[in-house]
């Protein structure tokens, strides 16, 4: 329980660390990607988004709204990572976007067999549903959350989520 602690303080401690500001060497460092590194950054931080969640929810702990504000908080962070992939992939030619979009698409194919994509999409989304029907709901987005690195399918899904992050 203490590790459980631990990792839900981490994690909300530097999804706050950063307070709008810019990593320039980080940013150098992402607009040197192909397409295919772009894939597997991108693709990266969507298990690691699972990953973190199965170590918060996969033991089924008693629901309490922190509960669900850790979750909420790995979400944000792993938007904000996206958000920037969406970024540097908008001045890609659309060419290399779609090759993008099609190497993350063969990538996402493989979460299936990470235990925690069960453990969190399915195992743990039903057992909070009827104590917390919004946090099932949050836990089944993780699904598709890639669509913030790729902005004209949150255009086209989650137009009022994009209207809210300025992506036009």
């Amino acid at each position: 329980m203490k590790q459980l602690f631990l990792l839900a303080t981490m994690v909300i401690l530097f999804a706050g660390c950063n307070n709008g500001q810019t990593n320039t060497k980080s940013d150098q460092k992402m607009k040197k990607l192909s397409t295919l590194e772009w894939a597997g950054e991108v693709y990266a931080v969507y298990e690691d988004s699972y990953n973190q969640l199965d170590v918060l929810l996969g033991q089924m702990p008693a629901y309490t709204p922190k509960l669900k504000e850790d979750a909420k908080a790995i979400k944000s962070l792993a938007i904000e990572k996206f958000t920037s992939f969406g970024k540097m992939r908008a001045e890609w030619s659309e060419a290399d976007q779609q090759t993008s979009s099609d190497q993350l698409s063969a990538k996402i194919f493989n979460i299936s067999r990470n235990p925690a994509w069960m453990r969190v999409g399915n195992e743990a989304r039903m057992h909070y549903a009827k104590e917390d029907p919004e946090l099932a709901t949050l836990l089944n987005s993780i699904n598709i959350i890639t669509q913030y690195a790729q902005f004209e399918l949150l255009k086209k899904q989650e137009p009022v989520e994009a209207e809210r992050l300025g992506i036009h």
